[in-house]
């Protein structure tokens, strides 16, 4: 009968194996989840940060493009003619657009003009915005550099006036060729999305 009893109340080695088996199967389980848990955290903080990034590009090239001002600008190296306004498909050195702007602000007052001449590049599979503190930059004259957006396949974009659009739009001083209306960019990403966001130029004017 005492045999019989510690058999009863005992823990076979199989009994023991199986538990042990068990708990490992939940153990990886639940490293596995929490694996899958921080990756999908880290994902969402990525594609937050990419939001981010984007909706402050688009807002600034919405901010520039309606404030454009229809005024020559020279070229800092002085090796191209004065434009009113320059569109590219881009060009080899990564120039998508260059014009002037107004309303530029100034909080500290400083003595200058509230014009500034800005470009768009993209260079590098980035979107990148240089800015110089005047309408005509001399070569000492320095210029700012802000990457809006990276991980670019490409960029597409074209210009347009009513119906008509156009890869390439150049507006020369002599005001015979009237200034694009609107620009439309098309941003392919690495993975393969595209966004397509329009602007009005200068109010569409």
């Amino acid at each position: 009968m005492t045999i019989r009893l510690r058999a009863q109340a005992g823990v076979t080695l199989i009994e023991t194996l199986v538990a042990l088996f068990v708990i490992a199967l939940m153990a990886t389980a639940g490293a596995v989840m929490t694996g899958q848990s921080l990756r999908g955290a880290r994902a969402v903080e990525t594609r937050g940060d990419a939001a981010t990034n984007l909706s402050s590009a688009l807002a600034m090239l919405s901010a520039d493009l309606a404030a454009y001002a229809s005024r020559p600008s020279q070229d800092a190296t002085l090796s191209d003619p004065p434009f009113a306004f320059e569109g590219y498909p881009p060009r080899a050195d990564g120039r998508l657009m260059i014009f002037v702007r107004n309303g530029w602000q100034n909080p500290t007052g400083s003595p200058r003009s509230d014009l500034q001449r800005v470009e768009y590049l993209y260079t590098n599979r980035s979107l990148i915005r240089r800015a110089w503190s005047a309408p005509d930059p001399g070569p000492a004259t320095p210029s700012i550099d802000q990457t809006l957006l990276t991980g670019l396949q490409r960029i597409d974009i074209r210009f347009g006036r009513g119906d008509t659009w156009r890869s390439e739009w150049r507006v020369r001083p002599d005001g015979e060729q009237p200034g694009p209306q609107k620009a439309e960019l098309v941003f392919t990403f690495g993975d393969g999305d595209t966004l397509t966001a329009r602007y009005l130029i200068g109010g569409g004017a």
